[in-house]
């Protein structure tokens, strides 16, 4: 966890809470300042107004308070160093995100060890899903997805030793994950379910320690569906309303579409996004025969959301970097792959070229996990909007499943498409572009000659509007580029995670040889 944790920060963003994530932090900023939970900005579907008039966040309760503590230490930094604002605001934004990524790590390492990964295999498999996979983007984003990710992963590591270890204390872990995740997003209610089912299946034969588990469960799990229940009456005036129902009638997408795109499109197919899963997915078969009551328990609590995520018009989850919404799954879907790894053996031939597909397939996934980080997705889907607009025409939004202001929907087929579909406005292409002509200083017309969209088009087209707001997204730019008054904090902070990052990483070795 701490080598983890001092990798995100070391690699953190520049940015403040933007979108989605803007909404949540301000819950948060209320919570702190006003003891409240509405908010100021209304920004349609993701707040809107509750039957009191007020402002309120469309998204779960855990997210926004996770974000209370770095709050907390940004107010105190501002009272001693004024000066410090922007840094302290993306440094503190970030934390608890990267914190979540870095617990989510030590989750799948002890997973993979109770499976029986040796711990080379677990430290190889662990450092695979943490730089190699989206894990890497979404731990340094201040969105939900870094919360979905680290609850899911405790209620799948508490639900596969469940069956050895029906104690107190692991129901009790059980029961606080599973309402964690719900208070994440109330999606998540179809695994929890999932999971009671796997619980039940697992300790029929032995129904004390069924009815034990069941109690304990219930203890930590109720009181935290009453919190979710709560936040929804306070905001909505009813527990049982959710502020989704303005979106409900969006869920009537073809489930292959919704699942060709969030596997396979080019522009948020999560095999692209996260390259290892490739190698993983060739591993599931021989996991599902060695480990078929773990991959059962797995399967009923990752598909249901997935099926209902299918089902969505808007399932690219979009303005956001691969598809955020089964970011979820990604310590599940890597175990697998952690077990393959004992048996890949260098002196067979087989196993010289299972190795180098894997370590092929992590290698491209830090390379797209560190071009998701170069920007903050807006820019280039702004840039490639900007551009698929100016060729091939603006859109007729009049129908649009979304009703906007006529101008722009930022999930809607209308405006999306060629992001999502069109291999030449992927995302993986347009950063590797961007980042080369942002680094260079060019300006956009020497960017726009050679933007992957120009192999079926001469067309220099306008991005000069988009263009121009591109900047790499490193915490250390705004000392120094920004403010190089700020350079000696960036340089102590430096350090710190510096340091942090290689003790961790010792302790790791050691303990791993």
């Amino acid at each position: 966890m701490l080598t983890v944790l001092g990798v995100y920060l070391l690699a953190g963003s520049r940015e403040r809470p933007w979108a989605d994530a803007s909404i949540m932090y301000q819950v948060a900023q209320s919570v702190v300042s006003k003891r409240a939970l509405h908010i100021d900005n209304e920004w349609y579907p993701m707040s809107h107004r509750g039957p009191d008039g007020k402002i309120y966040s469309l998204y779960g309760l855990l997210p926004s308070l996770a974000g209370v503590p770095g709050i907390l230490a940004r107010n105190l930094i501002h009272r001693i160093a004024p000066g410090a604002a922007a840094m302290s605001l993306a440094l503190t934004s970030h934390v608890a995100v990267s914190l979540a990524g870095a617990l989510s790590a030590s989750l799948f390492f002890g997973m993979c060890i109770r499976l029986g990964a040796s711990r080379r295999a677990a430290t190889a498999g662990t450092l695979a899903l943490t730089l190699s996979t989206g894990v890497f983007v979404y731990a340094r984003t201040p969105f939900s997805e870094a919360f979905q990710i680290l609850c899911f992963t405790g209620l799948c590591a508490d639900l596969l030793r469940i069956r050895e270890q029906p104690t107190r204390r692991r129901a009790l872990a059980l029961g606080a994950w599973a309402g964690a995740l719900f208070n994440t997003k109330l999606v998540f209610a179809a695994s929890v379910a999932g999971a009671a089912i796997v619980v039940v299946a697992t300790l029929w034969r032995d129904r004390k320690a069924l009815a034990r588990v069941m109690a304990f469960a219930s203890a930590t799990l109720l009181p935290l569906v009453a919190v979710a229940l709560g936040y929804n009456a306070v905001r909505w005036g009813s527990p049982f309303v959710t502020g989704y129902e303005s979106v409900y009638a969006n869920v009537r997408e073809w489930p292959w579409i919704g699942l060709l795109g969030l596997f396979a499109s080019p522009g948020k197919g999560l095999f692209f996004f996260s390259p290892p899963l490739i190698t993983a997915l060739c591993a599931w078969p021989g996991f599902v025969r060695a480990h078929k009551r773990h991959a059962l328990a797995l399967a009923l609590t990752a598909l249901p959301p997935l099926a209902v995520y299918s089902r969505y018009l808007s399932w690219s989850g979009d303005y956001c970097w691969g598809p955020r919404y089964i970011a979820y799954l990604l310590p599940a879907a890597m175990l697998p792959l952690t077990l393959m790894i004992d048996r890949i053996r260098w002196r067979a031939h087989v196993g010289r070229r299972t190795a180098v597909a894997v370590g092929a397939a992590c290698a491209l996934g830090l390379y797209v996990q560190l071009l998701g980080s170069a920007f903050y997705w807006d820019h280039y889907i702004r840039i490639s909007m900007a551009a698929k607009n100016a060729w091939l025409g603006q859109p007729n939004r009049a129908g649009a499943s979304l009703p906007m202001d006529g101008t722009h929907c930022g999930s809607c087929f209308e405006d999306m498409y060629a992001h999502t579909w069109l291999p030449h406005f992927s995302p993986l292409l347009g950063h590797a572009w961007l980042l080369r002509h942002v680094t260079a200083g060019s300006p956009w017309q020497a960017a726009a000659r050679d933007a992957p969209w120009t192999r079926h088009t001469s067309l220099v087209l306008d991005i000069s509007a988009t263009y121009r707001a591109a900047r790499v997204d490193w915490w250390g730019l705004l000392w120094i580029v920004d403010d190089p008054s700020l350079r000696a904090a960036g340089v102590i902070l430096l350090v710190t995670f510096a340091l942090m990052t290689a003790a961790g990483a010792v302790i790791w070795v050691r303990k791993a040889t």
